[in-house]
């Protein structure tokens, strides 16, 4: 059975960790792993593991022909943004449509079309913030686009193509940056505050659970559709913290539903310190207006590190908080994922990679 990855380690990929340990655990599975990739700049990393890629430009029908006639699932990993580096959205809009009509077109008759979507995706319902988002809407196009021309095709042809929407969540595993920040900010334990409802169902997806939703549509074990891949049943931000947090870590919630309801003081502490976090792009040009003086005082103190040891503490006094703590839980179906089975197997895998 083989699985291609098209835009695998990808140029322009901020994704490259994801990709690459779902390679490595799908190939842990028993798969053949075709990761499909944009240029030969970013065939480093998968020739050093052993993968047999492909390069293609997939807005071209000719280069989609060529990888995809023998691919039995096919994951599209990677979409056009309509930030950089395409920069527009009418542009990003053009080369994804182009990619999903060759996927759909030059893939096996019998196929399983896979697009890993976000639950940024579910916009509103999940954050204010996605209300309007041009990523989210460009996602929900794709989502759409890849259903409606898995249809087509099949009626057109008599094809038994079949198109799975996975909104994937916060995904941890050992290669992810959110699974590193977290393990970062959580230190070496001691007291730990977090800002954060503990009670709250988190949106955190194990990789595993990943690989897991990919294998069941692969196998047909789920019928096509759109599904919400997170742990399964949802951890607690509670739960969440525990797991990641050294031994013997004492942790304090400090979120609205916690029981733990923060001072005045500590509200305006906490706002203080979000709002120089957001605008200290802004706050660095105002050295230019201080005294030669001063700028050689915040010049000194940032080398000397105690900048950033008034930062910790203060950190240490608002509590640790993290953008995802605040989304509400994702609505949608949920695959039904035994977890406890997929850690110890997930530990396993590590283990040898090391």
């Amino acid at each position: 059975m083989k699985i291609g990855l098209v835009n695998a380690i990808g140029l322009n990929s901020s994704d490259a960790m994801l990709e690459m340990e779902l390679c490595l655990l799908l190939r842990e599975e028993g798969l053949e792993v075709v990761p499909i990739i944009q240029s030969e700049i970013g065939s480093a990393a998968i020739v050093s593991k052993g993968f047999p890629y492909r390069i293609a430009d997939m807005t071209i029908e000719e280069d989609a022909a060529d990888v995809l006639s023998d691919i039995d699932v096919v994951v599209f990993l990677k979409e056009a943004t309509p930030n950089a580096p395409h920069g527009q959205p009418k542009v990003a809009r053009e080369i994804n449509q182009k990619v999903v009509d060759n996927l759909v077109k030059y893939s096996k008759r019998s196929s399983s079309i896979i697009y890993i979507s976000s639950i940024s995706a579910w916009g509103g319902k999940l954050a204010s913030k996605y209300q309007h988002d041009l990523l989210v809407r460009e996602k929900r196009f794709i989502e759409k686009r890849v259903k409606r021309k898995c249809t087509v095709w099949n009626r057109k042809y008599k094809n038994q193509k079949r198109a799975y929407i996975l909104r994937v969540g916060h995904v941890m595993g050992m290669m992810q940056k959110q699974t590193n920040e977290l393990e970062k900010l959580l230190g070496k334990g001691g007291r730990i505050y977090i800002d954060a409802d503990g009670n709250l169902e988190s949106n955190v997806t194990h990789i595993m659970v990943v690989i897991r939703a990919i294998v069941m549509c692969q196998n047909k074990e789920i019928k096509p559709g759109k599904y919400t891949v997170v742990n399964s049943p949802q951890w607690s931000w509670k739960e969440v913290i525990e797991y990641y947090a050294p031994e013997g870590t004492k942790i304090q919630f400090y979120g609205s539903k916690s029981g733990n309801k923060k001072s005045i003081k500590d509200n305006v502490v906490s706002m203080i310190w979000k709002m120089a976090e957001a605008q200290k792009s802004r706050l660095v040009p105002l050295l230019t207006y201080m005294s030669e003086g001063r700028n050689i005082q915040v010049v000194n103190k940032h080398l000397r590190g105690e900048s950033k040891e008034a930062i910790n503490n203060l950190k240490h006094k608002v509590g640790i908080g993290l953008d995802m703590f605040s989304y509400n839980p994702a609505p949608g179906k949920i695959p039904e994922i035994e977890l406890e089975g997929l850690l110890q197997k997930y530990e396993k895998a590590t283990s040898k990679r090391e």
